[in-house]
């Protein structure tokens, strides 16, 4: 059976049309795809630095509500830290007994990574604390990292590592000898080269 010529165009078109159709749909599920992942990373961004501001900013008439609001916003291994740090420190009553007023600033924030439904944002933070209406008892540089996944179109808290200038030095290890498959440096010269020959 002899193909004539108009049918083999209309074959080759018609293979080039769902090339472009697979073409077409893939290109758009990758555009689908990298919008969300850059609108994940905007609102888990937005949605760190207002629970930092709730969960370390608080005075004596606020502080209840600031504690129930972070609650909210954690899950995982998050709510039993963010429990036990409240509870030991028996925060609410501690500061409207000694009248703490804990203000924050928000330095500056990052995504660090994130998916469409995962993020990790590090957060540069300066939390200054007063005590009775009192001078300023201390200003605290912090850098803290919170670890967020997407449930139900909410971001929520499943890690929280604040990070001190203490603990960061704490976590670098410093040590003589050098890692496994390091290779050394050559000796330094000791003067000018010396002529051959």
């Amino acid at each position: 059976m002899k193909l004539t010529a108009s049918r083999l165009v209309a074959a080759i078109l018609g293979v080039l049309l769902v090339a472009s159709a697979v073409a077409a749909g893939f290109l758009g599920y990758r555009y689908w795809d990298v919008h969300g992942t850059e609108q994940a990373r905007d609102s888990s961004l937005d949605a760190a630095k207002q629970y930092a501001q709730t969960m370390f900013g608080y005075n004596p008439q606020n502080v209840e509500e600031h504690v129930a609001q972070s609650k909210k916003v954690l899950t995982g291994g998050a709510k039993p830290t963010y429990d036990d740090l409240v509870t030991k420190n028996n925060l609410v009553d501690e500061v409207r007994k000694q009248q703490v007023v804990s203000d924050v600033t928000i330095q500056d924030a990052g995504v660090v990574t994130n998916t469409r439904d995962s993020s990790t944002v590090l957060i540069f933070m300066n939390q200054s604390v007063t005590r009775g209406g009192k001078d300023l008892v201390s200003l605290d540089p912090s850098r803290l990292t919170f670890t967020m996944v997407k449930q139900d179109g909410d971001w929520l808290i499943n890690g929280i590592d604040v990070i001190t200038d203490d603990s960061f030095r704490s976590r670098i290890q410093q040590t003589d000898t050098p890692p496994p498959g390091a290779i050394p440096l050559p000796a330094p010269s000791s003067g000018a080269p010396k002529p051959t020959g």
